[in-house]
């Protein structure tokens, strides 16, 4: 158990309302869980360290570590924007405001990058105590998986349903088009978040296609 600790990677998700977490190693081991935060809606940061701190599984020596920040202000914008004063001009434009700090990442497989907006303190935190971690978008990784397993197919709605958010990613011959998260209180709010992406991508129900995945129970209701 220790080699596959100090061995392994770990890849978290984190939200409002707890994170998720998979370790895993080249063998194949596999080690999941998810940890619920006390404090949901108050403090994000506090509720974080609490958590990391009482989970000694996250503190482990690990050879990398991948951690996607769920912030619903963010912004797509072309990878070529390095200056960072103009991604924030872009996402204020995007989102209004912005109430803590922008975490800027590159999309995999993509010439698009996303801006959001994390709460104060957070990514210090998780760069300090998990050694420099890859910090993305928690639509990066949906994003980069979509531009290379839809390469070479004309247009396709990629529909991720959750417990209480679908998240959706268009892509043509596997260039994103747009990508974002949707709230849903009733699956028929889905339907229409995705015909109304389906409209907006000019997309063709007989030449392009949907794909759903996500909770099983969901996904076949």
């Amino acid at each position: 158990m220790e080699n596959f600790q100090q061995q392994g990677s770990l890849a978290v998700d984190i939200s409002d309302s707890g994170l998720s977490y998979i370790i895993y190693n080249k063998g194949g081991n596999l080690e999941t869980g998810s940890i619920a935060f006390d404090n949901t809606g108050n403090d994000i940061k506090r509720a974080l360290e609490e958590t990391v701190y009482n989970n000694p599984v996250l503190l482990n020596e690990y050879s990398g570590a991948t951690i996607a920040l769920h912030s619903q202000r963010f912004a797509l914008m072309p990878a070529e924007i390095t200056d960072t004063t103009l991604a924030q001009r872009v996402l204020e434009a995007s989102t209004a405001s912005i109430d803590g700090e922008m975490l800027m990442c590159t999309v995999k497989n993509t010439d698009a990058a996303i801006a959001c907006d994390v709460p104060q303190g957070v990514t210090a935190f998780l760069q300090r105590t998990f050694g420099n971690p890859v910090l993305l978008h928690h639509l990066a990784p949906l994003c980069a998986y979509c531009a290379a397993a839809y390469a070479d197919d004309n247009g396709c709605l990629h529909i991720n349903i959750g417990d209480k958010e679908a998240h959706i990613v268009a892509t043509r011959n596997g260039r994103l088009q747009m990508a974002n998260t949707y709230p849903y209180r009733q699956l028929d709010d889905i339907v229409y978040f995705a015909l109304a992406v389906f409209k907006e991508c000019h997309f063709d129900s007989h030449a392009d296609k949907v794909m759903l995945t996500g909770d099983n129970e969901l996904r076949a209701q």
